[in-house]
């Protein structure tokens, strides 16, 4: 997910986790590892759908990070 540097705009900053800081970041830090990565999934899924850029190959990529930190992570992310 891109983020000009220097500069404003990009789809990072419009993640519920950018700048992230009192209450809700300790709400967000309490959250399972799984139920974390779920969040962040589903609210980069949200962003590429509002700007009409939600593609196969957007899906896939989403689908391989997932993968990566279960096979990375095993332990962390089971159910």
């Amino acid at each position: 997910m891109e983020q000009p540097h220097p500069g404003s705009g990009g789809r990072h900053r419009e993640t519920y986790t950018y700048g992230l800081s009192g209450e809700k970041l300790d709400e967000y830090l309490d959250l399972s590892h799984r139920i974390a990565l779920a969040h962040d999934i589903f609210d980069a899924r949200r962003i590429y759908l509002k700007d009409q850029l939600y593609t196969h190959e957007i899906r896939k990529g989403l689908k391989s990070v997932i993968r990566k930190n279960k096979e990375l992570y095993p332990d962390l992310f089971k159910k």
